[in-house]
């Protein structure tokens, strides 16, 4: 494959270009990261059966186009809904199907459905950024129920702090998608988590929703909780420990998605 990038790379005279590209990234002292190679995503796959990583061709575009430090708010905000859409619709078709008979305009076929009505499905979101899975989540399963958990990181131990949940009270018997851009460390996840089972809720009825994420995180969330389901758009390949950031990243999603920083301010927490 890199062959032929070379070759294609001559054929259009592209080398110039990528070489000052090179050039500059060097001069400005910014790392190149390098994402894990399809070898390394199937031995993550391999141990840890109940995780999902989306094929990359459906995500690479739309994930470059979010990583990228110019891409305003409304291109954002856009292609971040297109990508959590995937996310959730990859949720939805790991939950228990019913097959039943039903009839088409030409005649009777299988069916296989969602075995749950809508009102058994819960969407949780760990705040603030969590609650941007939620207008694709709704759109695909509109008579869902909402939970939230406010979580906050305390500034000074770099620990996640629980400050706020409301969550049905039936939470018990659902089928709870629980959903946070980013999975770092997983601390704001575990945290999470251990609130949804203190409600009664099975590890094996929850299924986590990130767009982004680190082994160290995958490996702390299954460590506890082994029996949940996890769905990343993509594995980060590095955890940048002094500071709890993926890198290549996205930055602080929250506030690039809200709109709520500027370009220049868009590095922030992840947890």
């Amino acid at each position: 494959m890199f062959k032929n990038l070379i070759r294609i790379g001559v054929n259009l005279s592209l080398f110039n270009t990528t070489y000052v590209l090179c050039k500059t990234i060097k001069d400005e002292k910014l790392p190149h990261y390098h994402f894990l190679n399809e070898q390394d995503l199937n031995k993550l796959l391999k141990k840890h059966q109940n995780l999902s990583i989306i094929e990359r061709s459906y995500t690479e575009h739309i994930l470059s186009i979010i990583r990228d430090v110019e891409t305003d708010t409304v291109e954002f905000r856009k292609n971040s809904d297109r990508l959590i859409r995937i996310l959730i619709e990859q949720a939805i078709s790991q939950i228990e199907k019913k097959k039943h008979v039903k009839q088409s305009p030409l005649g009777y076929y299988d069916a296989h459905e969602v075995k749950f009505e809508d009102e058994e499905i819960c969407f949780v979101s760990i705040l603030r950024s969590g609650n941007a899975f939620l207008f694709e989540g709704l759109n695909a399963v509109s008579g869902a129920s909402i939970g939230q958990i406010l979580i906050q990181r305390n500034e000074d131990t770099a620990l996640p702090s629980y400050l706020f949940q409301k969550l049905p009270s039936n939470i018990k018997d659902q089928q709870v998608i629980l959903m946070d851009p980013m999975l770092a460390t997983g601390s704001s996840a575990t945290l999470a988590l251990r609130i949804l089972k203190n409600q009664g809720v099975k590890q094996e009825n929850i299924t986590f929703l990130t767009l982004v994420s680190c082994e160290q995180g995958i490996e702390k969330l299954f460590r506890e909780f082994p029996k949940i389901k996890i769905i990343t758009a993509q594995v980060d390949p590095i955890l940048l420990k002094d500071f709890n950031y993926l890198a290549p990243g996205i930055g602080n999603f929250g506030d690039r998605y809200f709109g709520t920083v500027k370009k220049s301010q868009q590095f922030g927490q992840q947890q």
